[in-house]
């Protein structure tokens, strides 16, 4: 699967899981986005600019990177930033802090 549908993929799984339509979208990316350029995205016909990328984080309030951290299954290998993220904080947490996360972590697993 070439980069342009995976992106258009990503952009139309995190527009769900937020629940807007690809007109919310276009309305939350800026002035001069227009629908049609979303639907283009999504199905992998556009090729976007850097413009486009940050108009797109912003109107899914995310950061440009995590537009393309695509799932293990589609790119053969696991994301790397959440996992140097989870290490530099928890290197970095004191013990009260590492509690902490390990309490977190064991309600979203539990």
């Amino acid at each position: 699967m070439d980069l342009q549908r995976k992106l258009g993929e990503r952009v139309r799984e995190l527009r769900s899981r937020l629940g807007l339509t690809q007109r919310e979208l276009a309305q939350r990316c800026g002035e001069g986005f227009v629908l049609q350029r979303i639907g283009e995205i999504e199905r992998g016909e556009a090729n976007c600019t850097l413009q486009t990328i940050s108009a797109l984080s912003r109107g899914l309030r995310c950061e440009p990177l995590d537009l393309f951290l695509f799932t293990a299954e589609e790119s053969n290998r696991p994301p790397q930033l959440p996992d140097r993220r989870l290490r530099e904080l928890w290197n970095g947490a004191d013990e009260r802090l590492k509690g902490k996360i390990l309490r977190i972590l064991n309600e979203l697993l539990a």
